[in-house]
């Protein structure tokens, strides 16, 4: 993991020479001028779309640098407390405000994606990511936030196609699906909690996921936790239950 900001090497790795290593001492500087411009700018509470900018540059640069996400968060809740930072008429209204807002959201979290590609296990990412969906599900309509977690879950879903194993991914799938669940009674108000439960298609998930890969401990793991509340929801009979555990 990266120490005080700066990004972690391999240690077996050969040391550049002559202009190779002209070249590596210049990005080390540039990385540090860039840092030190970031935390200035925040130590002075300048909170503008700029020093987002600027964020974007350091994470693409080093994602595991967690000071930065904490960053990224203060500038995103001040533009949602504040309105659109380019808007010097400063003027507000419902719409505009939660346009205003979804739109950071939703290019914060496309911003993400060729992170989560090149750094699928960097924890920092996933943990912003979840972030992001969380505020979602405090200033957006249900409507329009259950839509970004349904494309979460299609997101994650193509993650761990990828790497079936990535128990990041395993983990951040199952909040994802928590917070489906916790807004599924608010789209529709006739629903019941079986029938926002996603359960029975999780466990049919883990099957598909078991069927690529017998060894894929993430998958049974997921399953392990489903197959209790499974049964709960059948209403399985203690036979019924037995049954079920010696399939």
């Amino acid at each position: 993991m990266a120490s005080h900001g700066v990004p972690r090497t391999s240690a077996g790795s050969e040391r550049p020479t002559g202009k190779g290593r002209e070249a590596e001492l210049q990005k080390i500087q540039e990385y540090r001028t860039l840092v030190d411009k970031v935390n200035t700018k925040m130590h002075e509470k300048n909170y503008t779309t700029e020093v987002l900018q600027l964020t974007t540059q350091l994470l693409e640069w080093n994602p595991e640098y967690y000071t930065i996400w904490n960053h990224r968060r203060r500038l995103l809740r001040h533009f949602f407390d504040h309105g659109n930072p380019n808007n010097k008429n400063n003027n507000h209204n419902n719409e505009t405000d939660t346009s205003h807002i979804q739109n950071h959201l939703t290019t914060d979290l496309t911003f993400l994606i060729p992170l989560l590609r090149k750094f699928p296990k960097c924890y920092w990412i996933w943990n912003y990511r979840l972030w992001l969906l969380s505020e979602a599900s405090r200033l957006l309509p249900p409507p329009t936030t259950y839509k970004l977690w349904q494309q979460e879950l299609a997101l994650v879903g193509k993650m761990l196609s990828i790497d079936s194993r990535n128990f990041h991914g395993w983990g951040y799938r199952r909040k994802v699906v928590a917070a489906m669940e916790e807004l599924s009674p608010q789209i529709d108000a006739s629903s019941t909690d079986d029938r926002s439960s996603m359960t029975e298609a999780e466990f049919e998930y883990t099957t598909r996921m078991i069927k690529n890969n017998l060894s894929n401990f993430s998958a049974w793991h997921r399953r392990s936790k489903l197959i209790p509340r499974l049964l709960d929801e059948r209403n399985a009979s203690f036979d019924e239950r037995c049954g079920f555990l010696d399939e």
